[in-house]
């Protein structure tokens, strides 16, 4: 059975404290009170996204190709109105090497919350327009809606250069290695898959 990618809402605890360290707590089970399955994505296999075409990866018939280069496939549809240029959005999202049969690089699913099956994790929280995160990451938020949940292949062009001098950037030294061994190499496709949901916009 394929697992489902499952957020819960953006926020801290009534105490104050993030929800990265309730997870991590001896007691967050009881604190919490309920107990959620971890987070996956829910395609592990990519099987909805071809693996090349010609020299770029190609979405397939269901993915929609946006004016920047960045094709979309929309898994769920949001609420309200759509995120634009000066927004800041707090999104949850993994991103995966097509190149390395879709190897995860991030997530922002907390590692502790596997053990402990408390789906809580922080969102990723940057400002469009700023150019603090990867050109392709912006095209593919923008527009999108409250609780919206997309699929996004971002073409090399619109990724990480050689430096990664642009968010968002993996934690781990495994993660950063894999990132940097297609990016930093010309002779391999530094394509991406995003799975990104959009938990809040602040104007």
């Amino acid at each position: 059975m394929t697992p489902i990618f499952l957020i819960v809402g953006l926020g801290l605890s009534p105490s104050g404290v993030s929800r990265r360290a309730i997870v991590r707590s001896a007691g967050a089970a009881a604190a919490v009170g309920v107990c959620l399955p971890a987070l996956a994505n829910s395609d592990p296999t990519l099987s909805a996204v071809s693996t090349q075409t010609g020299s770029a990866p190609d979405g397939g018939a269901d993915f929609v190709s946006l004016p920047s280069g960045v094709k979309v496939k929309d898994i769920r549809a949001g609420t309200g109105s759509q995120a634009q240029k000066g927004d800041t959005v707090s999104v949850q999202l993994s991103g995966r090497c097509l190149n390395l049969n879709g190897k995860k690089f991030i997530s922002t699913q907390d590692p502790t919350t596997l053990v402990t099956g408390l789906s809580v994790s922080e969102p990723y929280v940057f400002t469009l327009g700023s150019g603090s995160v990867i050109p392709g990451l912006e095209a593919a938020v923008t527009g999108m809606a409250k609780g919206a949940y997309r699929r996004a292949v971002i073409p090399a062009s619109l990724g990480y250069d050689e430096a990664l001098s642009l968010g968002p950037k993996p934690e781990s030294f495994m993660e950063l290695r894999a990132l940097e061994s297609i990016v930093k190499n010309p002779n391999r496709d530094a394509s991406l898959l995003f799975d990104v949901q959009l938990e809040r916009i602040k104007r």
